[in-house]
């Protein structure tokens, strides 16, 4: 696979040739703070074990309110620090 390929330049900096570039992490040192955030908020909704958990069992609803959560949290201290 070249990096012209439909999933362009992103699938050779990832490594993964199924990426489309919108999950990409710009800071790599984040990645453990949101996926603690991931756990945290999902145990607020009552999903315990999380991390451990095939999310391919939840429903859409679910994972979709733990990723609705992690976004809106994040603007919101987004916008508090941009005062």
């Amino acid at each position: 696979m070249n990096s012209q390929t439909t999933t362009g330049t992103v699938a050779t900096r990832t490594g993964n040739p199924n990426a489309t570039g919108r999950n990409t992490i710009v800071v790599p040192e984040a990645r453990q703070a949101l996926n603690q955030m991931k756990v945290e908020i999902a145990n607020e909704l009552g999903l315990s074990n999380y991390d451990q958990i095939d999310k391919g069992n939840l429903t859409s609803r679910q994972n979709g309110y733990v990723g609705g959560t992690i976004t809106k949290r994040l603007v919101e201290f987004a916008e508090k620090n941009m005062r």
